[in-house]
């Protein structure tokens, strides 16, 4: 009886250490992937969307009205025919942002989410970036697009 409970106590000691040498990395690695902010993401796609189907009461609809978007749809309709060109696909986000640093933030009992986010897209004749702010109220408004030189 004595050597089944010592066979078992090792095979326990054996699972344990087993289990941590690989969960560790692999914790790890999750923590210092990037967290993409899928709704900003939306947002953004929405309002280029919105902006390619020339919609810009829905477009002006998505943003912060202010001088960086314009403060009405013809005034932001200008600004977009200035600055984007569609159609563009997602390139990156800014500011980059892993699982640890939300969880960090959690545990911290701040917000998850970063204020501001940038938006990059390629993929068409120019290159353009669009900044978004969450709102008091929950949803990410665009408060600022702009091309700009690779």
């Amino acid at each position: 009886m004595g050597v089944l409970k010592a066979s078992w106590k090792k095979q326990l000691v054996l699972a344990v250490a087993l289990a941590a040498a690989t969960g560790a990395p692999m914790l790890w690695w999750l923590l210092h992937q990037q967290h993409l902010p899928t709704e900003a993401i939306t947002t953004a796609q929405a309002f280029v969307r919105d902006v390619e189907r020339r919609d810009y009461t829905a477009a002006f609809g998505r943003t912060l009205a202010g001088p960086a978007t314009g403060t009405t749809p013809a005034e932001l309709q200008a600004n977009a025919q200035r600055q984007l060109c569609p159609p563009a696909r997602v390139e990156y986000t800014a500011p980059f942002q892993s699982h640890g640093n939300r969880l960090r933030r959690w545990a911290g009992g701040r917000t998850l989410d970063e204020p501001l986010v940038r938006v990059e897209f390629a993929g068409s004749p120019c290159l353009f970036g669009i900044t978004l702010r969450r709102t008091a109220k929950g949803p990410w408004r665009v408060v600022g697009f702009a091309s700009h030189a690779g």
